[in-house]
């Protein structure tokens, strides 16, 4: 029945997604803006490493790849980031990123700006969010299957060798190498020794060089305009155009809120939910994101786009039927554990009344978060709407004398 709750989360849409897409505007120039992603590569190498952050600028397409813990928190990420990129190119203007807990942070926030540098967190699943960092991803597998070892082990060791391969390569969105546009020339390789390049090279500085190099740059222009306009066209044949209006509630896809640790994706409810819609962000009437009150203690980025969304559909067709939905998200998802709690003041009756029912606040650690300060506390009743599981961990804990209660 459309109108069953159950259904309506667990079952997967066949219908074309909601919402006509816009890409991201074009950079106007190299390193200007950032696309940031993390790629699991499932194999733990030798030094402990099991993840590739991908770092790739959105108008030359240039690349770097660094290897890094599963583990690794968010200040990790902030010197990994100096160190491979703002060292040698410095600050971008803008960052695009998907909804991980590290580029959700308060401290990444923080630092970005301190730099300066305006945080673009969108959805990683259509092209109009972190494009580029997935493509790459996928190059870089690529690549990776055909120099690895049969135990695969040694990946780290071969991604130099892949983003030089990468960053050489005459890309098709551009027309040129990504090292031609950033770097101004094409570094050279062994090949150049042993086929010389007969093309005469002019020297930087002179103003042939500047002249040659600027319509290089339109003509890149001019192509990633063309291979946008056809990723447009080819796209909204297969998507509606999105009506959602303010107030009304929404399911939200389950692979836009995290992974659960334990917990098998593919027996995952499809949508979360359903939860208000809050705002209408965009001046695109027919391709808008929508700012969603999810619940507080999950850590991500609050604005999705129409294509995640589903319509919840209400009815008064059985007002006596109680809802069938179990808590809207029962288990870890961001969060690492709960650190502290207390009991809340409460007003004692007058006369002989009961004595009032202790109310209690839990302080919540989230994943990947080692500073104190990104800890938010939450009352018994909210966690046991959206985390029961963490709840019943905490507080068996307490039965067995492992924690102690702070009282006011």
């Amino acid at each position: 029945m459309e109108t069953c709750q159950v259904c309506q989360r667990d079952k997967p849409r066949t219908q074309a997604p909601l919402g006509l897409l816009k890409p991201l505007p074009i950079p106007e120039r190299p390193g200007e803006s950032l696309s940031m992603d993390f790629m699991d590569t499932l194999v733990t190498n030798k030094s402990g490493m099991c993840y590739v952050y991908v770092i790739v600028d959105r108008f030359s397409k240039y690349a770097r790849l660094v290897a890094m813990p599963a583990t690794a928190k968010t200040e990790y990420v902030i010197k990994l980031f100096k160190e491979n990129w703002v060292r040698d190119f410095g600050l971008p203007k803008s960052t695009v990123s998907d909804r991980d807990v590290r580029f959700t942070s308060q401290l990444w926030k923080a630092a970005a700006a301190e730099q300066g540098t305006q945080l673009q967190m969108t959805s990683g699943n259509h092209p109009e969010a972190n494009r580029q960092a997935k493509q790459l991803n996928r190059a870089v597998q690529h690549l990776l299957r055909h120099y690895i070892e049969p135990i695969q082990v040694d990946w780290d060791e071969k991604l130099a060798l892949i983003a030089s391969l990468y960053n050489n390569a005459v890309h098709s969105a551009t027309g040129v190498s990504p090292n031609i546009l950033l770097l101004t020339f094409k570094p050279r390789l062994p090949l150049h020794f042993l086929l010389p390049e007969n093309q005469h090279s002019t020297a930087p500085g002179t103003l042939e060089f500047a002249y040659r190099f600027e319509q290089l740059m339109q003509q890149a222009v001019e192509q990633m305009h063309k291979a946008q306009a056809a990723m447009i066209e080819y796209e909204n044949k297969h998507r509606r155009t999105s009506t959602f209006q303010v107030g009304e509630r929404v399911w939200v896809k389950s692979s836009e809120l995290g992974q659960e640790h334990g917990i098998s994706r593919k027996l995952m409810p499809q949508y979360f939910g359903p939860w208000e819609i809050l705002d209408v962000v965009g001046d695109e009437p027919d391709g808008p994101s929508y700012v969603i009150r999810i619940p507080r203690h999950l850590r991500t980025y609050p604005i999705f786009h129409a294509s995640k969304l589903a319509l919840f559909e209400e009815t008064d067709q059985f007002p006596s039927r109680r809802s069938m939905l179990p808590p809207t998200m029962d288990g870890e998802v961001d969060i690492d554990d709960i650190v502290d709690h207390w009991e809340m003041p409460v007003p004692r009756p007058t006369g002989r009344g009961r004595p009032p029912k202790l109310k209690l606040q839990y302080r919540v650690r989230f994943r990947h978060h080692t500073d104190p300060k990104e800890d938010r506390w939450f009352t018994r009743e909210e966690l046991m709407q959206t985390a029961p599981q963490v709840v019943a961990h905490y507080e068996k804990s307490l039965q067995k004398g492992k924690r102690q209660i702070i009282k006011d």
